[in-house]
């Protein structure tokens, strides 16, 4: 029970953390407040702040250069995802609500796709490179992102999918290509209750 009630302190150390990066608007080069500084801010002991910083570090998401400081690193060249779920992920709610936010960017993204000036002429050469045997369901997505001309939606979808792909590898398209022709179809109708009922057909 002390175990459980320790770690719970831990995630929450290490919760509170992320959002002051988040609040300050720190980037990747840019330097973390101070462990005191951190500790003043969370109210907490600066050893939970040393230990949730340490685990930060191990995760390749920080990085201490001696004499100056601890920095934000890019974690985007790291395999991170996998490491991250082992501490954040560890119930079905929790993985269950990554796999329903990446549903959501999905359909999200759909909409917004249907709306592109040359969505026939899109869709079809989509449908043409979707015949090859080695394209994934990852593949597939990049494209609609493509042509829903949203960089930060595209960027959120890529680190949901990841987290996703941490704890649940099948690919929607493996045996199942079909189902993306037929939505591919209804994306040209620009009809969104047809679009939704074959996205959903997808899982």
């Amino acid at each position: 029970m002390e175990i459980a009630r320790s770690h719970s302190k831990f995630e929450k150390v290490v919760e509170q953390i992320r959002h002051i990066i988040l609040e300050d608007g720190l980037l990747p080069g840019d330097k973390l407040p101070s462990e005191r500084e951190l500790s003043e801010r969370l109210s907490v002991a600066r050893s939970s702040v040393r230990e949730a910083l340490r685990a930060l570090e191990l995760l390749g998401l920080i990085e201490t250069r001696r004499g100056e400081g601890t920095f934000l690193r890019d974690f985007r060249d790291h395999q991170l995802l996998e490491l991250l779920s082992t501490f954040i992920l560890q119930n079905d709610e929790k993985k269950q609500g990554v796999i329903q936010t990446k549903e959501i960017i999905e359909f999200g993204c759909l909409s917004f796709v249907i709306q592109h000036s040359h969505l026939e002429e899109e869709l079809s050469m989509i449908a043409e490179e979707m015949k090859a045997l080695d394209y994934t369901e990852t593949d597939f997505f990049s494209a609609m992102m493509k042509l829903c001309e949203n960089e930060l939606l595209r960027k959120i979808w890529t680190i949901v999918s990841d987290y996703e792909a941490s704890f649940y590898s099948l690919d929607r398209m493996v045996n199942n290509k079909s189902r993306f022709f037929h939505l591919i179809e209804q994306l040209k109708t620009k009809n969104m209750q047809a679009i939704f009922e074959a996205y959903k057909q997808l899982s």
